[in-house]
């Protein structure tokens, strides 16, 4: 009788096919864990600036509560006859007020962010207790900002 011979070729390529499928396996785990990592990281740095501008932005509210309450106390005080001369009044309290009866005040948060608030003071309407109107209510970066000439794209 004859012996069969197995060639190395039934053996060999499967056995090839199934590392090729394996290092494709491990090669796409990694670039999708690495993916992932990248994703959470930049998750949490969303959070805590998140957190920050919350934080400041609640600070800077209770800030305008105790302006508006006393804006409304110099207001209850001036006889009615006088309410005129509100602005005159609110000038005398706040030094940083300008001319114009605008009041700014800011607030830190990040390591190069403000929040950045102006007010129009005004005399209350009748029958409500709010003694301002919000101009601007901004978050203003403090840094300079420094472009990156490090690749030479444009000649």
């Amino acid at each position: 009788m004859k012996s069969k011979k197995q060639s190395m070729i039934n053996t060999g390529l499967p056995s090839l096919l199934v590392i090729f499928i394996i290092l494709c396996l491990v090669t796409f785990a990694v670039l999708s864990f690495v993916s992932a990592l990248r994703d959470y990281s930049d998750a949490l740095q969303a959070s805590e600036r998140l957190q920050s501008w919350y934080a400041a932005d609640s600070s800077a509210r209770v800030r305008l509560a105790e302006i508006n309450g006393q804006l409304f106390d110099i207001y209850g005080q001036l006889p009615a006859s006088g309410q005129d001369g509100f602005l005159e009044e609110c000038r005398g309290s706040f030094p940083e007020m300008d001319a114009d009866g605008v009041l700014s005040f800011s607030t830190d948060f990040g390591d190069s962010q403000v929040l950045l608030a102006e007010i129009q003071v005004t005399p209350p309407a009748p029958g409500e207790d709010i003694c301002y109107k919000i101009r601007r209510w901004q978050v203003v970066t403090t840094a300079e900002w420094n472009a990156d000439d490090s690749l030479p794209v444009l000649q």
